[in-house]
């Protein structure tokens, strides 16, 4: 006997998550100060990053070079330019 997953709970869980990393990049990441017990707010480290990444990629959620200002400036600040790659043949 197969159980349907119910789509209308799915798509709530999928939207709670999605809201759920939205603020955690937004507003930071909460997390309870051992010495006061105080809840604060962090700037998400790189594993709550990846979670975002993975979760736009999974989603196919894409940017093409250049059609971002956000991704370009983001791109700006590396400490590369990426003629790397063009060296080693992997750009066009």
């Amino acid at each position: 006997m197969s159980k349907r997953t119910d789509s209308k709970a799915m798509e709530a869980l999928f939207d709670v998550f999605a809201d759920t990393l939205r603020a955690m990049i937004a507003e930071g990441k909460s997390v309870i100060d051992k010495e006061t017990g105080e809840v604060v707010k962090l700037t998400p480290d790189a594993a709550s990053l990846n979670v975002v990444r993975q979760f736009l990629k999974d989603n196919g959620q894409t940017v093409l070079p250049g059609t971002n200002k956000a991704v370009n400036d983001l791109a700006s600040q590396l400490p590369f330019d990426g003629s790397e790659y063009e060296e080693e043949g992997y750009v066009n």
